[in-house]
């Protein structure tokens, strides 16, 4: 795999320049042979890539959902027999990968986390769990069973939206998870560390979760020494995380599953490797006050100065307004993001536009194809999902508050490119903002679109997407799903960002989106979610069938 050109240069320079064991307030390079209490083990991690096998540092669920009665499952594993896992979790909006709620999970080794997100009372996303892991905060309102809510939060998204409209904004997007840290055993460390004892589950399976113990070495602490952290009981992360997925409608007996994306950091030799120490305190406090933002995200809603700005070429060079104030102030549980620098250097502000460039280009796709049914006979239904997880990193939207009169703006990072290449994932020219204030979004245009029939029948030229002006495919939303010849509620009661082939697409068969995008590709996961219903079954007997497919790609 070729190496992206910034990537090489800073890598370079990084070789010059020795930053081993430097750190910028929560990402720490770690040093020595192996973890103990007063090292990390050495940061070696220098790419990434899809783990064909499913395990990795990171995951991404390409879709939740909790429309039209439906719940979503998730389930991590910790399929490391001797680290725990310090994890980062959380929740982002389909329309513009807006925060919408996250925390931290301490996975002991060989633990399993599961919780499930549906619709609550209020029309907001609710988390549901029982599972004895400690998290960070807790789960509230814990009943006699053990069971605990977390609430998603409205307060990132448009705020030109109604009520219902920021509801409905947190019931569709996708999940990141990522390994901020490990917490080895004794094992691994040479000495059991309290963080470690307290995470462990004991006899009856119920972890201590001490809050003495937790507080201190996780939340009240934001660590600036390799020293302090390993003393802790911390380490740097390595991989092992594994994650899967159901969307379930139990009125409609319907069901869909999947795995998560896992991706790998690796080191030059392609091997999977030590990332750097990236844990920052699940506070609200801000970051700015603890790092230099610029050094530990990509975030362009987050940085300022001369690697962001409201204009982008295809080069990935900024121009246009210069975004001296961030349109957002991160705040410590903020941090880490996909992009925080797993990757050296950890303290110049080019190292999250690295991490940013490698992730994309690891998902980076120039076509995506799936099969499709719309079978009258079996009342058949589909949904495309397309997912892009890490757009959020080359381009944001500034929502420029609340006054409806005053358009919302794409905010670019500059530069994450493509492999060996000049051309940018995401920049002006590929993107557009929709013109609706309230219902804002940024949409990424494809080079076109090609739905086929089952007998060879083929529409490519004049193919369209509804609404009908559109002549091309394009992605309105950082999750948008695609509805086949389907106006009415679709397979997934998708709402936020949905489209629809119109008479486009042939009732049965396959498709192909074009995303050559310039020879690099757009970095697009997903899936087809096909509905199928018996006519032949009897009462009280379920006939409907859920089908999930994951995506085909051209690399």
């Amino acid at each position: 795999m070729k190496k992206n050109v910034l990537a090489l240069s800073i890598a370079a320079m990084v070789g010059g320049l020795g930053f081993a064991g430097a750190a910028s307030a929560g990402v720490i390079v770690g040093t020595g042979a192996a973890p103990s209490a007063t090292v990390l083990g050495a940061s070696n991690a220098t790419d990434f890539v899809v783990s064909e096998g499913g395990t990795g540092h990171n995951l991404v669920v390409p879709y939740f959902n909790a429309q039209n009665g439906n719940m979503t499952v998730l389930h991590l594993v910790n399929t490391d027999t001797q680290n725990g896992k310090a994890v980062k979790v959380r929740f982002r909006g389909a329309a513009n990968s807006d925060d919408l709620m996250d925390f931290q999970v301490f996975l002991s080794p060989q633990d399993v986390w599961t919780a499930a997100v549906t619709q609550g009372a209020d029309g907001i996303l609710q988390l549901t769990s029982s599972d004895n892991t400690c998290t960070l905060p807790a789960l509230t309102g814990k009943t006699a069973n053990g069971i605990g809510t977390f609430k998603a939060s409205t307060n990132r998204l448009n705020p030109k939206l109604s009520t219902e409209g920021k509801a409905a904004g947190t019931r569709e997007g996708y999940v990141e998870i990522f390994n901020m840290a490990d917490i080895p055993n004794a094992n691994v460390r040479g000495t059991e560390s309290a963080l470690y004892k307290t995470i462990k589950h004991n006899s009856s399976g119920v972890a201590a979760c001490d809050s003495t113990v937790l507080n201190p070495a996780v939340l009240n602490t934001d660590y600036t020494t390799e020293l302090a952290a390993a003393g802790a009981g911390l380490a740097t992360p390595t991989t092992g995380l594994m994650g899967d997925w159901y969307i379930m409608n139990v009125p409609q007996t319907t069901t869909f599953s999947g795995a998560a994306t896992a991706l790998t950091a690796v080191n030059a030799a392609r091997a999977a490797a030590r990332g750097n120490f990236v844990l920052f305190p699940q506070k609200a406090a801000s970051a700015a006050g603890s790092a230099v933002v610029n050094n530990v995200t990509a975030d362009p809603l987050f940085r300022t100065g001369a690697t962001v700005g409201t204009t982008k070429s295809s080069t990935g060079v900024i121009s246009g307004t210069t975004i001296t104030t961030a349109v957002i102030t991160a705040g410590l549980y903020d941090l880490p993001d996909m992009s925080t620098p797993y990757l050296a250097p950890a303290t110049v502000e080019t190292a999250p536009l690295v991490q940013a460039a490698s992730l994309s280009n690891a998902l980076a796709t120039r076509s995506v194809m799936n099969q499709y049914a719309n079978d009258a006979s079996v009342s058949g239904k589909t949904d495309w999902v397309f997912s892009m997880p890490t757009r959020r990193y080359s381009v944001a939207l500034d929502y420029k508050g609340s006054d409806t009169t005053v358009p919302a703006v794409s905010v670019f990072s500059a530069g994450i490119l493509g492999d060996g290449s000049t051309t940018a994932f995401f920049h002006s020219s590929n993107t557009e903002v929709t013109a609706a204030r309230a219902d804002a979004k940024i949409c990424v245009n494809a080079a076109g679109q090609a739905f086929y029939g089952r007998e060879e029948q083929a529409i490519e030229s004049g193919a369209i997407l509804s609404p009908g002006e559109v002549a091309q495919a394009r992605f309105c939303g950082e999750t948008s799903v695609l509805s086949f010849a389907d106006s009415g509620v679709s397979v997934l009661g998708a709402t936020v960002a949905r489209q629809d082939t119109g008479a486009s697409a042939f009732n049965r068969g396959w498709a192909n989106v074009d995303v050559t995008n310039g020879g690099v590709g757009l970095p697009v996961i997903g899936s087809a979610f096909l509905k199928l219903t018996n006519p032949g079954a009897g009462a009280n007997f379920s006939g409907t069938y859920g089908i999930t497919w994951p995506h085909r790609y051209v690399k």
